[in-house]
């Protein structure tokens, strides 16, 4: 009877550790999204613009997973709209990132990615386009709400350099790019 009993309970220990550990194994590697809503600064960089940055509403989504401790990979789309002037300026990205958490277990991170990004300003008769390889820098840090949710005030810089700027169609320079500033809070899902 005592054997039956220590097998019993061996077998139910090894059962709900298994579980256990095959639950924190699943939370580690759970895909989370991100939304983020912040001021901005957005500009037209090339040889001759004035490379200023004009102030708009900005912010992210994006879609992480966390690959192992300290390491969280994903796809984020920045953006950035200004109004003013009689022109409507613009700034879309989509960026492969890395947020890399100098504490494994700490809620710090600094935010690394390369990708693609666009600017565009529009009049009622004029349209100017770059579309150029961006790289993208930022921090942020984890406030944890909840369970399954973050908030995350954060800080990026975007710069893409060598696209092609095109007026209604026809080339400027192939020396364009853009910028854009951001800073504000986003909310995340884990």
């Amino acid at each position: 009877m005592r054997l039956t009993s220590l097998a019993i309970a061996s077998f139910a220990l090894v059962t709900f550790g298994s579980e256990s550990a095959a639950q924190q194994k699943t939370r580690a590697q759970r895909i989370s999204t991100t939304i983020g809503i912040s001021k901005g600064a957005g500009a037209l960089t090339c040889p001759f613009c004035t490379n200023e940055g004009k102030g708009g509403v900005a912010g992210l989504i994006g879609v992480e997973k966390s690959m192992r401790p300290g390491l969280r990979i994903g796809l984020e789309a920045d953006w950035w709209m200004h109004s003013g002037g009689g022109a409507s300026r613009s700034v879309l990205a989509a960026v492969p990132v890395a947020h890399l958490f100098p504490k494994p277990d700490g809620s710090f991170f600094i935010k690394l990615g390369v990708g693609i990004a666009r600017y565009s300003a529009s009049s009622d008769d004029e349209e100017l386009r770059t579309t150029a390889v961006a790289g993208v820098l930022g921090v942020g840090h984890e406030i944890r709400i909840s369970d399954r949710m973050v908030v995350i005030p954060y800080l990026s810089y975007l710069s893409g350099h060598g696209g092609t700027m095109r007026l209604n169609g026809a080339q400027v320079t192939p020396l364009g790019g853009m910028s854009l500033l951001q800073y504000g809070l986003a909310l995340s899902r884990r």
